[in-house]
């Protein structure tokens, strides 16, 4: 996922700021929209901006800028990003910016004659992560060498594994703080727990399978195993979200009629400047062995 907050997360953070008031309490000139994310121990290319757009044009996204000039700065030394697509996003091309827990960054966009900033810390990563269960053992699937049909009863029982099968990631959270959870294959060459229908399933390559949850304030997520599709090793990241973010989100769920505007730590800006920690944890799907078949093919 680069990045994790990400397709739906944006739409639903960029979206509270274009569309809470029925007048419009600035004009598309005055203002641009900033969004960046780091995230500790990862490079930085979650930066997006675009043109804010009027509070009362609704369902309305202003349009990405391509040409702005961002800076980050870590300890007082520039960081300069650049242009990763026409689609407004920004990235750092260099291998010598870290981000690690603790840091305090700062970052400045211009945009024209504007100009736009906002300051973040490196929040602690999460404690406690663990998952109830590491090796999760489910039958393979036969496959008719003549017909190259599947076993359906086989597939069947499969599948009530599937919907019987409980795995949780759990982890520390006393006071309640916002977390999401990304789930990815790890294996470089996936193969899938189901057959090769017509071209539906088979081996896919790295990173074709990724779920990301919405943020909870909940100590614990269950996986659904009816999503998972390969064999082989997961990684589940869990990731403590930072108290900027957290105000955001939160104003996502109030009733937009008693908001002005969504809360924002950009100056002179909308959006967000926010950071993510994380810890990672693993669980394997592994093969019990091939089922005979029940039912015939």
């Amino acid at each position: 996922m680069k990045k994790y907050i990400l397709i739906v997360l944006f739409t639903l953070i960029l979206g509270s700021f274009i569309s809470c008031e029925d007048e419009a309490i600035y004009t598309p000139d005055e203002r641009f929209v900033l969004q960046a994310y780091l995230y500790a121990n990862e490079p930085v290319s979650d930066v997006r901006i675009r043109n804010a757009v009027p509070l009362s044009v609704p369902d309305s996204v202003g349009e990405p800028i391509n040409d702005a000039i961002i800076t980050l700065y870590k300890n007082n030394v520039a960081y300069t990003l650049i242009s990763s697509s026409d689609s407004g996003t920004y990235h750092y091309p260099g291998d010598d910016l870290l981000v690690v827990t603790g840091d305090k960054f700062s970052i400045e966009a211009i945009v024209g004659d504007k100009t736009a900033s906002g300051v973040t810390s490196i929040p602690e990563s999460p404690e406690g992560v663990l998952m109830s269960d590491y090796n999760i053992e489910l039958p393979e699937i036969s496959v008719d060498p003549y017909t190259g049909r599947p076993d359906m009863g086989a597939m069947r029982t499969l599948m009530a594994l599937q919907r019987e099968m409980q795995l949780e990631v759990i982890w520390d959270n006393p006071t309640g703080e916002l977390h999401f959870v990304v789930i990815e294959n790890a294996e470089d060459n996936q193969e899938s727990i189901f057959p090769d229908l017509g071209g539906k399933f088979g081996h896919v390559g790295r990173g074709s399978f990724q779920r990301i949850t919405l943020p909870t304030r909940e100590s614990s997520h269950e996986i659904n195993f009816m999503e998972m599709q390969y064999w082989g090793k997961y990684i589940v990241k869990v990731y403590r979200i930072n108290q900027e973010y957290a105000d955001l989100y939160d104003n996502l769920e109030q009733d937009s009629r008693d908001l002005n505007e969504p809360p924002t730590n950009i100056t002179n800006g909308l959006g967000i400047f926010s950071a993510f920690n994380s810890k990672n944890v693993y669980f394997s799907v592994v093969k019990q062995g091939t089922l005979t078949p029940t039912n015939g093919w």
